[in-house]
């Protein structure tokens, strides 16, 4: 595997071409950590939107299972390494809607509109920097690309082999029915934090049956009047928080539970 070291050069923004199993893009942009590899991460420094920071995790393409068939993500993105906190939010929108406040907590009572449209003003600001690859965008991540990177190579109910829940997510049983700050569980193979629990997140699709057979980069249905949100709540039980689990809910609806996690992904 090829690794390439990103410079960093104080305040100065530099170009960090990054060669990984699925060929990460070029990214213009201020990464303070030194190697990427696929699972590794990268903060990357946004400060067209006031120096607001993300982690991001470079996810490679492959296979996983879903229901007995293969599900294909044949393009490599990059995914949030935690969910998008309260201050991050506030940076990009100038609100912060959550019923607990704190810098650190995952924000909520976000609509799949207030998701998406973080999403694209944070896109049109870093394109306005000159800072997107060429075909990229923030985005939601679409079901398929949320479940592979929650499993992470993994087959089971929850995406650390042999890992009790409670060491992964804040749920029902251990929450105090509330939030928690981003990152304090144990992440899985690849680097992510809070998959499990704490807000469900966000996805890009329609709620819609799956394929019936082996598929590549499936986006949902093309219509609908429910989106998928996946991965539990602070206020749910262990069997709602598992990697397969998806549920629906109306776009529109902001609930304490509902936050998201942005993708940096090929505009499909």
């Amino acid at each position: 595997m090829k690794k390439i070291l990103i410079g960093i050069l104080g305040l100065v923004l530099v170009s960090a071409l990054v060669w990984a199993a699925g060929n990460a893009p070029v990214i213009k942009t201020q990464p303070k950590s030194q190697t990427v590899n696929e699972g590794s991460s990268v903060t990357f420094s946004v400060v067209a939107t006031g120096g607001l920071d993300l982690d991001m995790v470079w996810i490679k393409p492959g296979t996983f299972t879903r229901e007995g068939y293969n599900v294909t993500i044949s393009k490599g993105f990059w995914l949030g390494k935690y969910e998008v906190t309260q201050a991050q939010y506030e940076a990009v929108m100038g609100t912060n809607p959550s019923n607990w406040k704190g810098a650190d907590l995952p924000v909520e009572k976000v609509s799949w509109y207030d998701a998406t449209n973080f999403c694209a003003k944070l896109t049109a600001s870093e394109k306005a920097a000159g800072r997107l690859p060429s075909g990229y965008a923030y985005t939601l991540p679409t079901e398929a690309q949320w479940e592979y990177a929650c499993r992470a190579g993994t087959t089971g109910d929850y995406n650390v082999n042999g890992a009790a829940l409670s060491d992964l997510a804040w749920y029902y049983d251990n929450s105090s029915s509330k939030t928690h700050p981003v990152g304090q569980k144990k992440p899985n193979a690849w680097g992510l934090y809070d998959m499990h629990g704490n807000v469900w997140e966000w996805c890009l699709d329609w709620y819609g049956s799956y394929p019936s057979s082996a598929v590549t980069d499936p986006k949902g249905p093309a219509t609908g009047s429910l989106r998928v949100i996946r991965g539990g709540g602070w206020n749910y039980y262990a069997d709602l928080c598992r990697s397969a689990y998806r549920r629906d809910s109306y776009p529109s609806s902001y609930r304490d539970y509902n936050g998201f996690r942005v993708a940096l992904a090929p505009v499909q």
